[in-house]
C-alpha cells in the first residue's frame, strides 16, 4: 500500500472487557493472538519490509483483573494501596462514558475511580512507584525493537489532587474540542498540567531508545494540544476535529486554514477521517466512492500526517448490530435509549459496528479467518467490497490510493 507505520490495538493479556484495552499484564501476549515470540516475529517482519510499528500503549488503566490492582484492593494499609486512586466517599466526577466514576470495592470499604469503564480503575500516577513502573513497561517494549507508541486517552492521566468537584456545564453530549459533557465541565479530570509535563518525561524515557513516534488521543482546543506537543513533548497528536467533517469546498477549505494557522511547522497535524470508535468515513460520504477518492486524495497529499483505519482503502461500511448482544461494554449502558436517538445526534455507541474482520475476498468470512465463527460478523457486502476484487479494479478506491 505504501503505508510506512503500522499502529496496533492492544494484544496485551487481559480479560477482554474492552476489547483489549483493559490490561492485566503489559508484558504477557494475550493467548488468542499468541505468545511473546509471535510478537517479536511481527515486529522483525515490519522492520524487514523497511516499515515502523507502533503499540497501543495504555497507560492510564489497567484491567481490575490486574495483579496490581487485586493487591490495592484487599486492604488500606496493602504495599500497592495508593497505585489507585481512593475515596471514602465519592465526589461529583462522572466518566467519560456517563455516570459516576466512583465503585465501590466492599474489601477494603472504599471506592476507586474509573475514567472510562468500571472495570478498568485508573493508576495514580501521584506515586513514584507507579510512575516508575509504567515507564519500565515502555522501556520494555521500546527494547523489544518498537518504534513508538498511541497513546490512549492522554489527556486523564493526571486528576486533581484535591479531589475538587467539577463545575456545571450546559453541555450534555461531550466533543472533540470540548471533553465536557453530562452536564458536567471536566476541569478537574482532565488536561492536568501534571499531564503536560508527563509527556515531556515520557519522551525523556524514548530518547534512551533513540527517536520514537509518540501519538497522543487528547480531547481539548488547540492551545491544550499544543501544551502536550510543545517543549519537546508528544511528537504527533490526532487532529479529531476532522472526524464530523462535511464533504463541501468551503469545510475543507477553513479545516486547511484552521490547521496551517493553528499548528504551523515545526507542528505536524495528524489528519485522521475514521478509527475504530468512530463510524467509518464513507458513512459521512453517503457510501460514495468518488467522494471517498477525493477524500483520501487530500489525506495523503495535504501538509500532515495521514492516519487510516483498516478497511478505509476499501470502502468497507458500518455494520449495524442490535445493543443487547454487543461484545463492546458501552451500549450495554445505552440500551433503555432509543437507538434512532443516539442515531439522530451522531454517536457511534455500538463500537462493534465499524470493527468487523477485514475484507480481503469472497470466500467464508471473506478470507480473514478459516475458523467456523469469527469474533464479530463479517459484513454482508464482503462478496463485492474486498481486496481481491478491488486489486482487479485499475479505477478502484484501493488502487486510487495506492
Amino acid at each position: 500500500m505504501g503505508f510506512e507505520t503500522l499502529w496496533v490495538s492492544p494484544f496485551f493479556s487481559s480479560p477482554q472487557a474492552d476489547l483489549g484495552y483493559d490490561i492485566s499484564n503489559y508484558t504477557d501476549i494475550s493467548p488468542e493472538y499468541g505468545i511473546m515470540s509471535d510478537a517479536l516475529k511481527l515486529i522483525e517482519q515490519v522492520h524487514q519490509r523497511g516499515m515502523k510499528i507502533v503499540f497501543d500503549m495504555v497507560m492510564n488503566h489497567t484491567s481490575v483483573e490486574h495483579e496490581w490492582f487485586k493487591e490495592s484492593r484487599t486492604s488500606r494499609d496493602n504495599p500497592k494501596a495508593d497505585w489507585y486512586l481512593w475515596r471514602d466517599k465519592p465526589n461529583n466526577w462522572k466518566s467519560m462514558t456517563g455516570g459516576s466514576g466512583w465503585h465501590y470495592a466492599k474489601e477494603r470499604g472504599q471506592y476507586y475511580w474509573s475514567s472510562f469503564l468500571p472495570f478498568q480503575p485508573d493508576l495514580n500516577y501521584r506515586n513514584p512507584e507507579v510512575k516508575k513502573s509504567m515507564f519500565d513497561i515502555v522501556r520494555f517494549w521500546l527494547g523489544k525493537g518498537v518504534d513508538g507508541f498511541r497513546l490512549d486517552i492522554f489527556n486523564v492521566i493526571y486528576k486533581d489532587a484535591a479531589f475538587r468537584d467539577n463545575p456545571f456545564s450546559p453541555k450534555l453530549i461531550p466533543t472533540e474540542e470540548d471533553a465536557s459533557g453530562f452536564f458536567q465541565e471536566a476541569e478537574y479530570t482532565m488536561n492536568q498540567p501534571e499531564s503536560f509535563q508527563f509527556a515531556r518525561e515520557l519522551r525523556s524515557v524514548c530518547h534512551e531508545f533513540g527517536e520514537k513516534m509518540l501519538l497522543g488521543e487528547v480531547q481539548g482546543n488547540t492551545e491544550t494540544i499544543k501544551n502536550y506537543l510543545s517543549e519537546n513533548g508528544l511528537g504527533l497528536i490526532f487532529n479529531f476535529e476532522m472526524l464530523n467533517f462535511k464533504f463541501t469546498a468551503d469545510y475543507f477549505h477553513s479545516l486547511i486554514e484552521k490547521i496551517e494557522n493553528d499548528f504551523p511547522d515545526p507542528f505536524m497535524p495528524v489528519y485522521v477521517f475514521s478509527n475504530h470508535d468512530r463510524r467509518r468515513s464513507i458513512h459521512r460520504l453517503g457510501e460514495d466512492i468518488r467522494k471517498a477518492k477525493l477524500l483520501h486524495l487530500l489525506q495523503l497529499t495535504v501538509r500532515g500526517v495521514p492516519c487510516m483505519y483498516y478497511g478505509e482503502e476499501i470502502g468497507m461500511t458500518d455494520s449495524k448490530f442490535p445493543f443487547g448482544t454487543a461484545l463492546d461494554p458501552i451500549p450495554h449502558k445505552f440500551k433503555i435509549v432509543p437507538r434512532f436517538l443516539l442515531d439522530a445526534i451522531g454517536l457511534t455507541i455500538n463500537r462493534d459496528e465499524v470493527r468487523t474482520p477485514m475484507q480481503w475476498d469472497t470466500t467464508k468470512h471473506a478470507g480473514f479467518s478459516s475458523a467456523q465463527k469469527t469474533w464479530l460478523p463479517v459484513h454482508e457486502n464482503h462478496k463485492t467490497i474486498n481486496v481481491e476484487t478491488e486489486n482487479k479494479d485499475k479505477g478502484s478506491l484501493l488502487n486510487m490510493v495506492r
